[in-house]
């Protein structure tokens, strides 16, 4: 997710929050660089003129129904607004599903717990 030619689609402010927490917290044991990600909600991408057109862009939303909607509007915007972008689906819903989240935010605590018992 730190790469230039990517960017993260998240719900609101809180799932920025966690995702660029979590980033600090691997970069603070050395395991990624300390860059910030490209991290934007769907509100920004609805509202705003964002050049973001022939990147990757990941879609990371939390798996209630509301998530599940805000994903499609977010890949309909997309598709209308970014031609050349290719939408990754998969990525956020992995995430979720290996730190067995439901949320975006609730997923700080299961990495840092994960690599603390990396660290025994």
């Amino acid at each position: 997710m730190q790469n230039r030619n990517t960017v993260v689609i998240v719900e609101g402010q809180h799932d920025i929050k966690a995702l660029r927490d979590i980033v600090e917290y691997l970069s603070s044991i050395n395991l990624v660089p300390k860059e910030m990600i490209n991290v934007i909600t769907i509100d920004q991408l609805r509202y705003n003129n964002i050049n973001i057109d022939g990147k990757r862009i990941i879609t990371a939303t939390d798996s209630d129904r509301s998530g599940k909607n805000k994903r499609e509007q977010a890949r309909a915007l997309i598709i209308a607004k970014y031609p050349h972008s290719t939408i990754d689906e998969n990525t956020g819903k992995r995430l979720l599903k290996i730190l067995g989240a439901n949320c975006i935010e609730g997923i700080t605590g299961p990495i840092k717990e994960e690599f603390e018992k990396a660290k025994k």
